[in-house]
């Protein structure tokens, strides 16, 4: 059986990534939580996501993963995952 490529990122983007989605888990969590019980209002999450530039910081993240995929897989297979990927559509 054969082992399975690595993947290569430079470490200060592992450890931007590592750093980035702990804040994330963390604070996701509170902030549903406060959701919840009806504590906060609606809006804490998208002042929180603004705020922090999380869809940025999100976006940043994904391009440093896909370039290191693409070293490995190929650009093809790489946007074939992208496009396999869930999407949100508008409720009907």
């Amino acid at each position: 059986m054969m082992e399975d490529p690595l993947v290569k990122i430079p470490l200060a983007d592992a450890i931007e990534a590592a750093k980035d989605l702990n804040e994330y888990v963390v604070c996701f969590d509170r902030i549903f939580s406060r959701l919840g019980t009806g504590e906060y209002r609606p809006e804490i999450l998208a002042d929180y996501m603004v705020d922090r530039k999380v869809m940025q910081r999100i976006a940043r993240l994904r391009e440093k993963v896909f370039e290191a995929l693409e070293t490995v897989i190929g650009v093809d297979e790489a946007e074939k995952l992208a496009e396999e990927a869930y999407f949100y559509e508008d409720p009907a």
